[in-house]
């Protein structure tokens, strides 16, 4: 074991080094939740790293109520331990002296086909940019951040949405098929954005009438998220609906389209189990509806059963025709009794 005392900055900054280094950790965003969940465990622990108990990991985790965000806080302290312990500077693991809080499944508002082409009918501003942030996320499945990130480069190849490695989640490149719908904005796109240029650009100015264009800068994420917010209230959908839910839309319908492992590789998932739980596993809102059409209950007249009215009017044609071919159908009837 090391004699040397890591301080508290030196550990983060040495964890968080490494996990880089080996790959996992691929993304800002990860590794700015890594570090603030780490610096919080450093203000409430009573001792240098080498030595933080059980009492110091559970003290951290009391500061989230909910069940998932203290799951996803544990599971850091989790593996930050791990690597204290690998470098060995403890001998065990306190994160893993204290149980696990037990994750609830979210919940999600899905957007059914409905609400979908309401939200593509509402994307008629002059710019043009509602209508890229709405049909890319509807169509090919981008994140928030993939969105801001894309350039005319990602649509370079015909017939294709390029997810380079610097704009996607765990730095994964996929691909995704332009669908019917996207078609006129990729072709406009092609046509009009240089490859070094940002398909939803910045604006600046002081207002809408002086807002300026630039499309060497990216939009961010919260004016991507408030024109979704935008169209979505055009639409008279009055669910809180944020872009994510546009990649949620994506993923229910090319999940039963498609199958599991296309859907997999076109959301680009790590794990095929996670594109069953979040897709699969669950009937879609379409999916119910289609499944209780014409259930209904006590008797139904004539007008509101058609099929039925089809059988006996069916019916009513064969006993004419076997009354002018000279049969007794009450013989018949009898008969067959």
């Amino acid at each position: 074991m090391s004699t040397t005392t890591m301080k508290w900055p030196d550990a983060i900054d040495s964890y968080l080094s490494e996990q880089r280094q080996y790959g996992r950790l691929n993304s800002e965003n990860t590794e700015r939740a890594y570090r603030s969940t780490l610096v919080l465990h450093a203000q409430d622990a009573t001792h240098v790293p080498s030595r933080a108990d059980r009492e110091d990991v559970k003290r951290t985790l009391a500061r989230w109520e909910h069940p998932n965000t203290r799951a996803r806080a544990h599971s850091v302290l989790t593996s930050f331990y791990d690597w204290l312990l690998v470098e060995m500077y403890r001998k065990d693991n306190p994160a893993r002296q204290v149980r696990k809080a037990k994750q609830r499944k979210p919940s999600v508002y899905r957007l059914n086909r409905a609400e979908v082409e309401a939200l593509i009918a509402q994307c008629e501003d002059e710019s043009g940019r509602d209508r890229r942030v709405i049909l890319l996320g509807l169509c090919t499945g981008a994140r928030c951040g993939e969105l801001a990130g894309f350039q005319g480069r990602h649509f370079a190849r015909e017939g294709y949405v390029w997810f380079s490695p610097d704009i996607t989640k765990g730095k994964t490149e996929r691909w995704v098929p332009v669908l019917p719908e996207l078609e006129p904005i990729v072709a406009e796109i092609r046509a009009t954005v240089p490859s070094d240029h940002y398909v939803i650009a910045s604006y600046w100015g002081g207002g809408r009438e002086t807002e300026e264009r630039d499309p060497t800068l990216p939009t961010n994420r919260v004016t991507i998220g408030r024109i979704v917010k935008g169209v979505a209230k055009r639409a008279g959908i009055t669910a809180n609906i944020y872009p994510h839910l546009l990649r949620h839309a994506y993923g229910d319908h090319i999940a039963r389209h498609a199958g599991l492992r296309a859907a997999q590789a076109l959301m680009g998932h790590a794990s095929v189990q996670t594109t069953a739980s979040v897709y699969v596993d669950r009937p879609g809102l379409d999916e119910l509806s289609a499944s209780v059409e014409g259930l209904r209950y006590g008797a139904q007249n004539d007008a509101e059963a058609p099929e039925t009215a089809s059988l006996i009017e069916e019916f009513a044609q064969l006993a004419d025709r076997a009354r002018a071919a000279g049969l007794d159908l009450a013989a018949l009837t009898n008969g067959g009794a």
